[in-house]
C-alpha cells in the first residue's frame, strides 16, 4: 500500500474543514492509506475525517510523552479509524536516554499489543550516534527493546545517520512492516528533504529490497516542502506509482 504520513500536510489540517478537504485530496491523488501524527487534537480530528472518507489508516505515530499523557484518547482514535499500529519516535541520542526510554517503551508496547495493536519504533538520525561503549544508540535500543517491538525505518534519517539504507532494512526485515520513504537532496546549506525522485537516494534499490523482503506498507513523508505540501505529495505519489509498475 502506498500511503502518506500526514505530517507532510500538517499546516493544511489545522482545522476540521481543512483537515477533511486535505485528506480527500490525498485520497484523490491515489494514496491508498495514511499514517497519522501530530498532537492528540490533530490525531483525533484526522482519525474522524479518515473514518468519514473511508481512507484507511495504517497507524498512528507520536512521542512517548504523548502516548503516556493521552493514552486513552490515543487508543480511542486508533480504534475509530481502524489503525493497526501504534508508533513512537524519540530524541534518544545517548546511552542514558536510551536506558530511560527502554523500560517505558516496553511497558507501553506490552499494553497496546495486549489490546490488539502492533507497536513500532520510528528512527531519526540521532539513534546512530556512537556512545562511549562503542555501540550506537540504536544498537542499545534493540538490545533492550521487547522483541515484539517493530521497527519503522525512515530512508532519509538512515542516510542522514550514515547508514546503508538497504543493509539496515535487510538486517532487520523481520521487524519491519511500515517503511517511511523520503528523498534527500544536497544544497549549498547541506542536505535537506525532497520529493521522491528529486533527490539523490537510491530509491529504486531501496524499493527493490523492500519488495524482496515483503515490506508492502510504503509511507511517503516530507518534513519540509519548498512549496505547497500537496504538490510535493502528488509528485512523490506519481513517482512511486511509476516506479512500482
Amino acid at each position: 500500500m502506498i500511503g502518506l504520513q500526514i505530517y507532510t500536510v500538517r499546516q493544511l489540517i489545522a482545522d476540521p474543514q481543512g483537515c477533511e478537504s486535505t485528506l480527500r485530496r490525498v485520497k484523490e491523488m491515489g494514496y491508498e492509506c495514511v499514517q497519522l501524527a501530530g498532537d492528540i487534537d490533530t490525531i483525533e480530528r484526522a482519525a474522524a475525517a479518515c473514518a468519514a472518507l473511508q481512507l484507511p489508516v495504517v497507524g498512528i505515530l507520536g512521542s512517548m510523552r504523548l502516548c503516556r499523557e493521552s493514552k486513552a484518547r490515543w487508543l480511542a482514535a486508533a480504534r475509530l479509524c481502524g489503525a493497526a499500529d501504534i508508533g513512537i519516535s524519540s530524541a534518544a541520542d545517548s546511552a542514558e536516554k536510551a536506558a530511560a526510554l527502554i523500560p517505558e517503551a516496553n511497558a507501553f508496547a506490552a499494553e497496546v499489543i495486549a489490546k490488539g495493536f502492533s507497536f513500532s519504533y520510528h528512527n531519526h538520525s540521532n539513534e546512530f550516534i556512537r556512545t562511549e561503549n562503542g555501540k550506537t544508540v540504536m544498537e542499545l535500543l534493540l538490545e533492550g527493546f521487547d522483541p515484539r517491538i517493530r521497527l519503522m525505518p525512515d530512508t532519509y534519517w538512515l542516510q542522514h545517520g550514515g547508514m546503508d539504507v538497504r543493509d539496515f532494512i535487510e538486517r532487520h526485515a523481520e521487524r519491519i512492516r511500515i517503511l517511511h520513504l523520503k528523498d534527500m537532496k544536497r544544497t549549498a546549506e547541506g542536505p535537506t528533504f525532497a520529493e521522491l525522485g528529486v533527490g539523490n537516494l537510491n530509491l529504486p534499490g531501496i524499493l527493490h529490497i523492500a519488495s524482496e523482503l515483503g515490506i508492502t506498507e510504503l509511507i511517503v513523508e516530507q518534513d519540509k516542502c519548498d512549496g505547497n505540501p500537496l504538490t510535493s505529495a502528488e509528485i512523490s505519489c506519481k513517482y512511486l506509482k511509476n516506479l512500482l509498475k
